[in-house]
């Protein structure tokens, strides 16, 4: 299966950013909205492919193959759509106390 039609067979939006990167979107929400925006690729120059997440909980996972980065893309998305799901919400913010002022 060649690179674009893998992207094209997970059901999400691949929008090329740069040569070699790319922002997964879910379709079925406005371009506009932030939340739209699932995950981010590169493919670095070793050929490793990093997905930075953004759907769920954040961070970062690599990949041998465009493949199999798309899978896990689709599979995350997929899991943070159902109901109860702990990647269905993003993670409680933890508090934070204003900083000391110097004056």
């Amino acid at each position: 299966m060649t690179q674009a039609r893998i992207m094209q067979h997970t059901g999400l939006r691949w929008d090329e950013i740069a040569e070699d990167a790319w922002r997964v979107c879910d379709p079925a929400r406005p371009s506009s909205d932030a939340a739209a925006v699932v995950a981010y690729v590169e493919r670095r120059r070793d050929g490793v492919y990093e997905v930075v997440w953004l759907c769920g909980t954040a961070g970062t996972e690599t990949f041998a193959a465009i493949g199999e980065a798309a899978f896990a893309i689709s599979e995350r998305h997929a899991a943070s759509r159902r109901t109860g799901s702990p990647l269905a919400t993003k993670p409680i913010p933890i508090a934070h106390r204003p900083p000391l002022s110097t004056a």
